[in-house]
This record gives C-alpha cells, sequence and structure tokens, in this order.
C-alpha cells in the first residue's frame, strides 16, 4: 500500500530527503501513529512522526533546509521546521514501561516492534517503512480502520494511561468509529482511575475534545461514560447570545469550556476546571467566580428592574461572564439591554465640572454624579454638559 499519495508535494519532498539519508546510513526509518492512520482513511494529514533507530542527533546536522529544529533529551525526540513550510517529528524508537499506573512511562531506546506495542490504539499502531515501502501492521490496526473499531493494543492500558480514555472517546467521535473497550473503559472510571493523574493532564485532554469539530459529541460521551455529569439540555446551544454571531463565539476554545462548565453538574470537575495550570486565568476566574456566587448574582439580577442597579451588577464583568449570565433565558434580555446601551456609558458630567458650579465638597460631588447617572442610565437620555450644569439645580428640585 502507497501512503504516499496522501501527503503533498513538498511534504514527500522533505520525506525523501530524510529517506534517502537513512538508506545512505543504513537507518531504519518510519513513519508512524496517525499519519498512517489518516492515509489509509484518506484524510488531511495533520501530523508527520517519523520513527528512527538511532538518536534524531546523528542525522538532522545533515538535512539541509532546517528552519527551526528544537531536541528533547528525555525521549530523544526531535522537532523540525524546514524553509518549505513542512514540519517534522523525528522520533526515536523505544519502549515503555509503568511503575505505577498514572504515573509517566519510563522511557529506554529500542526498536520499531517496541514502539508500536506502547502505542494507545490499534489504528494508531501501524508503521510505514520508508525503505521498502511497505506497511507494518502487527496488531491488525488496518482490518480494525476498514472495521471502524478503538481497540486498545495490550493489557492493561487504560490504567498505565488513564488518559488514553480520552483519546478514544476523540477518534470514536471524529471518525464515527465503535468503542470496543467500553465495558473496561466503564470499570476503570468507575474504580476512580483518573485519580491516578494530574488535574493537568485531565485538563489537556479535555481541552484537545473542545478542539474538535464534534466538541459537544465529546462531552456527551464523556457524560455517557460517567467520566463527569453533566446536564445535556445546559449543553445544547441556543440560537444566538445577545446578538453575538455564535459561529464566531465559539471558535473560541475557552467559550466550549465555559459552555462545559454551564452544563456540569460535578463538583469535582468543576474544581478540576479551576486548579489547574493549562487554562488561562481570565477563564479560570470566571468558573470560580460563578461557582461560588452564581445564584446571588442571578437573584439579584432577576430582581432589578433598574438600569442604573443592572449597570453597576455588570459594569466590571469581562465577555466571558457576560456570555455565560446570557445562557440564562431570565436573563438574556438584561445582557442584551446591558451591551446594547449601556457597556461604552460614559457620565455627562465629572467632578471638576461640578466644582465650577462653587460645590467643594467631595462626597457631595459624589452623590450628584450618582444621581445623574442614574437618570441618564433609566431614562436613556443623554444631556449636553452645558444643559445640565445651568439646569442641575432644577432637576435636584425634582429628584
Amino acid at each position: 500500500m502507497d501512503i504516499l499519495k496522501s501527503f503533498t508535494k513538498d511534504e514527500v519532498e522533505i520525506m525523501n530527503v530524510i529517506r534517502n539519508l537513512c538508506i545512505k546510513k543504513g537507518i531504519k526509518a518510519y513513519i508512524v501513529g496517525g499519519a498512517v492512520r489518516d492515509a489509509i482513511l484518506k484524510n488531511k494529514i495533520k501530523d508527520i512522526d517519523i520513527c528512527i533507530n538511532v538518536n534524531p542527533n546523528s542525522i538532522a546536522g545533515q538535512l539541509k533546509g532546517i528552519k527551526y529544529y528544537k531536541y528533547y533529551e528525555n525521549f530523544q525526540t526531535a522537532t523540525l521546521a524546514f524553509e518549505n513550510g513542512i514540519g517534522i517529528d523525528l522520533i526515536r524508537c523505544r519502549k515503555e514501561y509503568y511503575k505505577k499506573d498514572g504515573e509517566l512511562p519510563i522511557v529506554e531506546p529500542s526498536n520499531i516492534y517496541d514502539d508500536l506495542h506502547r502505542r494507545d490504539f490499534t489504528i494508531n499502531s501501524l508503521a510505514y517503512d520508508m525503505v521498502t515501502n511497505s506497511i507494518l501492521d502487527i496488531y491488525g490496526g488496518i482490518d480494525d480502520i476498514k472495521n471502524k473499531i478503538i481497540k486498545k493494543i495490550h493489557f492493561n492500558s487504560y490504567r498505565e494511561d488513564p488518559t488514553r480514555i480520552f483519546r478514544a472517546i476523540k477518534y470514536c467521535v471524529r471518525y464515527g468509529f465503535h468503542l470496543k473497550d467500553k465495558w473496561e473503559i466503564e470499570q476503570c472510571i468507575k474504580e476512580g482511575i483518573f485519580n491516578t493523574i494530574s488535574n493537568d493532564r485531565i485538563i489537556k485532554e479535555i481541552y484537545s475534545l473542545c478542539c474538535e469539530i464534534n466538541w459537544i459529541e465529546n462531552i456527551y460521551l464523556c457524560s455517557e461514560l460517567k467520566i463527569f455529569n453533566i446536564d445535556g439540555q445546559a449543553l445544547e446551544i441556543k440560537d444566538s447570545v445577545y446578538g453575538k454571531d455564535l459561529i464566531s463565539i465559539y471558535k473560541n476554545i475557552d467559550m466550549r469550556i465555559l459552555r462545559l462548565f454551564y452544563s456540569l453538574r460535578d463538583e469535582v470537575y468543576v474544581n478540576i476546571l479551576i486548579e489547574n495550570s493549562i487554562l488561562n486565568r481570565k477563564l479560570k476566574s470566571t468558573i470560580k467566580y460563578f461557582s461560588e456566587r452564581l445564584k446571588i448574582i442571578i437573584d439579584s439580577m432577576k430582581n432589578t428592574l433598574d438600569n442604573y442597579k443592572l449597570y453597576n451588577l455588570l459594569k466590571s464583568m469581562n465577555d466571558y461572564e457576560l456570555t455565560f449570565l446570557s445562557w440564562y433565558d431570565e436573563l438574556n434580555c438584561k445582557i442584551y439591554n446591558y451591551t446594547t446601551n449601556m457597556s461604552t456609558y460614559k457620565l455627562s458630567l465629572n467632578g471638576n465640572d461640578i466644582k465650577t458650579l462653587g460645590i467643594k465638597e467631595g462626597k457631595f460631588i459624589k452623590k450628584i454624579l450618582n444621581d445623574i447617572m442614574k437618570v441618564e442610565l433609566n431614562t436613556a437620555l443623554k444631556w449636553k454638559k452645558e444643559y445640565l450644569l445651568k439646569n442641575i439645580g432644577e432637576m435636584y428640585k425634582c429628584l
């Protein structure tokens, strides 16, 4: 099977350069993993991993046209970017073993057979021999691709590395495959297998799920497997959010994570969304803020018909917080009112303007400005500065 037809001309050019150098030096070289899988599926190739049986440093210096090179000593892998825009990961063939479930593996240099054995699923355990132009398929990966099956390679795979459960979900949804190991995965989850890994590793995988086109289906499958509990109706996306285009909003992965939080009915995973170093600070602070104060904020907004009070409730909120509140039907119109009519509001007068009237006391100046703000926000009227200064006394007789 010639998988090279699925690669671009520029990608093949770089791979041939690597292939020719490896042949010259007697090095075994294989395209491995997702690139082979996607080539067989006739999908666009996202990442090209080339596995060799020597340290990448032994050939990288002899490759021409390298724009960027970074070497990772612990795993003896290297990331290369070429002048024609192609990126390649050079990986030394290795074997792995786990001292304890959930811990990162111990890595040792080895051969392609051990390298394929360490991989997560049969569909990712394929290697294309760049020298002989043939596919190495030890675990029946091609048949599983044809039969649309996601299946582990070796015993205890999900306990050794629980993040494989999230990746199984991702591939099932992305390709429309059947999860062969569903019962075993459910047992691992029931046993609390995710307690053996850090919040960062969990969030990294959840973020990856949310980067997928069918990200909502990923979340549903997580809930079905009882990784966490969600309210399915809350996860469903409505037609609009205070007048903003939903397609644009949900291109932002952080908004997808926020929607997950909105639908979560699982305190453990709410805490995981807060306590990690993967998500950005603004998103985490938004989740923390609403996990602690949501009922108070909703009650305050529901019970006010006063624009001035609404303005003071919302003026310090960021886009994440405003979007989140707009997902509640009873608040949507109020958020729309704020973002349309009040979010750019600027008071017509300032303290210096009041001082020109001969008023010097700070507390009284503040009260006057505050009262003018109430009138402007609640009447939606905007007066010129000259009119306000001339009629402020008459206004106060009416207040």
